[in-house]
Order: C-alpha cells, then structure tokens, then sequence
C-alpha cells in the first residue's frame, strides 16, 4: 500500500510539471514499500541518488519556465528547491557514513516537503503558466 497516493488536488494543470511530481511521489513510496519489506536501507542510498538527480532534473525544468516567462515569485520558489537539494545531499552523507535510522526519518521528510511544495509553492504558478499556454 503506498504512502502517498497522487490525485487531482495535486495537479499544478501542468502536464510535464504534474508527470514530474508523480515520479518524486513513486520515489517516496518505493522506499515505504521497502521499509514495509524490512529492506528500506539497502534501497535508501538508491532512492536518494534517484531523487537527487531527478529533483535537479524537474527543479531545472520548473525554474527555465519561470525564467522564461518572467515568473514573479522565482526566486522564493529557487530558494526552496536549494534547500531541499541541500537537505537531500545531508540525508545522503548521513547515510553513507552508516546511519541506520535515516530511512524513517527521510521518508517522512520527502512526503511532508513533497505535499507541502506542491500544495503550496507549486500551485502558484499552475495558472501564471496556464495563461501563457503551457498546460
């Protein structure tokens, strides 16, 4: 059963953005089905250079559409991503120096950011990008 089950009061009404975010939520449950299956640190260092590279990749996407079009609260939305960047990096240095309650703690972080960035910040621009054709 996953953690975070995706629907519509997620939806940014950005195909590409909203397909993004479905990954990072695929992401999340994957390390839950593996605590589930008393395996979650041997797929813990996995998930976080998973995550890692694909929030860089989406955050990069996200970020050239707000410079593109002069996106007005870009900055703030930049910040954010840095610092779950920045947080991911700890995670991941906790984790290959041989913490082993990292994966309780790293679940529970990337669903609440996740969640919280989405329903938040994200959903700022969802109709700023509308309104310039990008759905």
């Amino acid at each position: 059963m996953p953690l975070f089950n995706w629907s519509d009061k997620y939806s940014v009404g950005v195909y590409m953005f909203d397909t993004q975010h479905k990954r990072l939520v695929d992401l999340i449950n994957d390390l839950h089905d593996a605590m589930r299956a008393a395996k979650g640190r041997e797929v813990l260092g996995d998930t976080l250079k998973g995550l890692l590279d694909y929030t860089r990749m989406h955050f990069a996407d996200e970020e050239r559409q707000m410079t593109t079009f002069s996106y007005p609260d870009y900055s703030a939305h930049k910040v954010e991503h840095e610092r779950l960047v920045a947080k991911v990096v700890e995670l991941k240095g906790k984790h290959d120096a041989g913490d082993n309650t990292i994966t309780i703690e790293t679940m529970n972080f990337l669903k609440d950011w996740l969640i919280n960035h989405i329903l938040v910040t994200d959903k700022k621009y969802g109709q700023f990008f509308k309104d310039r054709g990008i759905v």
